[in-house]
């Protein structure tokens, strides 16, 4: 029920934000058709159907670009499979072939050293690829980065920087001396051992975290995908809402008591029905064997896991988690930490609210309050200060009549005047509207370097056919952008300040030709 009730809340969010973009494209068509890259921009990020989109242009006499959306289509499809693309797999690699046979064999559960045999190398722009008969190197897989270290030898000094599979053979990317006559040689192969250990922390550390998450937040969470590398794990669940501070600090506490346990890790070889039956939990989407490597730790976890991990739970020291975040709908995002890496994060925040804490000159635990005080005391001042604001804003409408231009019966007035932002513009436009009795008031201004305006049209003109959009539109495009907004307000942005002069001049024009028009 939650699940289907947070779906329902969050669809309904994202169509009330797709039909204010419906409407604000449709506001700013020039013609009768809705282009093709702004229909599939309402699908794409609003989850709007074509067939939507086009009932709801239908109601309004209008047609849809079907060709140009599925341009825009075609190229985002190209967009995500040139994104999803395996950073090698894009390229050929010419492999040199030292001797035939068996390779890749993995015996780093084990071993963090190894003597080996040259298989295969290739050079790769500045890289040395080296395939190896036996290998302790970790490949990239599951989730776990590949290990790092160094491939030695008589004419071989290599830093290997990563370790990835091209199908089943592990490729260690290399950088160093290697000199191509000496490849028929048996070479040492050493693992940083420092980086593993920080690799397997995170990885034992994950499991443990995906059983919390499930003891905390409930069964229907499950990985969404990870990343277990040297210096932090990151973890995708499926959850329907934010985690809250509440339940992060349940979850940590249930991870660090684990770790207090000191749990010997247990690892099995298992058929994958037999792991199953036995309650493991399989990561959906992942393939496997028919033999599969089970991790056990005691009666708290056991997934299928074919990753690199610690011995004992206590050799994972300190677990402390640094982000919680949403991902996309219905999935969640947490960063962790272990070990020293967790040690130093908390007492940076010691360090941190230490200080605060001297600022303030109050204990630790009154900080919460002190900081709303702070917080209630800035909203204050903030409303006394658009208070202020908007009597100075009436105040600057009445002194701007002093350059009004009269065309027959009504008014007209464009000025350049002094603005912080979009917001107070806007504010100096409801002054200008204000103050006219009947007539058409442009403001231009300078914001950040950029130009901007805003365009007050009274009611009068507004039922004579005139809408501030319209004239924001032009004005925006002068100044290398556009504009659109209400009938009585719109406002206009640019991208050169230097068009600012031209832009209202324009309006100038614009607003006189309307004008004496409606006078005769």
């Amino acid at each position: 029920m939650n699940v289907i009730r947070s779906e329902e809340t969050s669809f309904n969010e994202t169509l009330d934000r797709g039909l204010n973009n419906f409407e604000k494209i449709v506001a700013g068509l020039s013609v009768d058709t809705i282009p093709g890259d702004q229909a599939f921009r309402l699908y794409d990020t609003y989850g709007f159907p074509l067939d939507l989109t086009q009932l709801m242009a239908r109601e309004r006499g209008l047609e849809v670009d079907e060709a140009g959306f599925a341009v825009a289509m075609q190229q985002q499809k190209a967009r995500a499979k040139a994104a999803g693309k395996f950073q090698h797999g894009n390229q050929k690699i010419d492999w040199q072939i030292v001797s035939d046979g068996p390779d890749s064999k993995f015996i780093g559960y084990d071993n963090t050293t190894a003597n080996a045999r040259l298989k295969r190398w290739a050079q790769q722009d500045d890289n040395i690829l080296v395939v190896l008969d036996q290998t302790p190197f970790y490949a990239e897989s599951g989730g776990q980065v590949g290990d790092i270290g160094k491939i030695s030898g008589t004419g071989i000094d290599l830093q290997v920087v990563d370790t990835w599979k091209d199908g089943e053979h592990f490729v260690h990317q290399c950088s160093g001396k290697f000199a191509t006559d000496a490849v028929n040689q048996t070479v040492t192969a050493t693992v940083d051992d420092q980086l593993r250990n920080a690799i397997r922390r995170n990885h034992t550390a994950t499991h443990l975290m995906h059983a919390a998450l499930k003891q905390v937040l409930g069964d229907h969470v499950h990985q969404a995908g990870s990343l277990v590398n040297r210096e932090h794990l990151r973890f995708d669940l499926t959850h329907f809402e934010k985690v809250t501070p509440e339940q992060i600090v349940e979850i940590e506490t249930i991870v660090n008591r684990e770790i207090r346990k000191n749990t010997a890790l247990q690892v099995d070889l298992k058929s994958y029905d037999e792991a199953r039956e036995a309650g493991a939990e399989a990561l959906f989407g992942e393939k496997y064997g028919d033999q599969v490597r089970v991790i056990t730790i005691a009666d708290y976890s056991m997934e299928l896991c074919g990753g690199t991990h610690v011995g004992r739970t206590g050799d994972i020291g300190f677990f402390k988690i640094i982000e919680e975040s949403a991902l996309a709908a219905g999935v969640r995002r947490i960063v962790a930490l272990t070990g020293a890496g967790a040690v130093d994060y908390v007492q940076n925040l010691a360090a941190n609210a230490a200080q605060i804490q001297s600022r303030f000159n109050c204990p630790l635990a009154e900080l919460p309050d002190r900081v709303d005080q702070l917080l209630d005391q800035k909203k204050q001042l903030e409303k006394e200060l658009k208070r202020q604001q908007q009597t100075e804003h009436k105040s600057g409408g009445r002194d701007l009549m002093k350059a009004a231009v009269s065309i027959g019966s009504y008014t007209m007035i464009v000025a350049k005047v002094s603005a912080t932002d979009n917001d107070d513009l806007k504010a100096r436009g409801d002054g200008l509207l204000e103050a006219l009795s009947s007539g058409i008031g442009v403001l231009g201004a300078e914001m950040g370097g950029k130009p901007g305006a805003v365009v007050v049209i009274t009611p009068d003109l507004i039922k004579a056919g005139l809408k501030a959009g319209e004239f924001a539109k032009a004005i925006g495009q002068a100044m290398g952008a556009s504009g659109g907004g209400r009938p009585h307000l719109a406002t206009a942005g640019g991208k050169d300040v230097q068009k600012l002069p031209a832009a209202l001049d324009l309006a100038r024009e614009l607003i006189k030709t309307k004008l004496e028009k409606l006078t005769v």
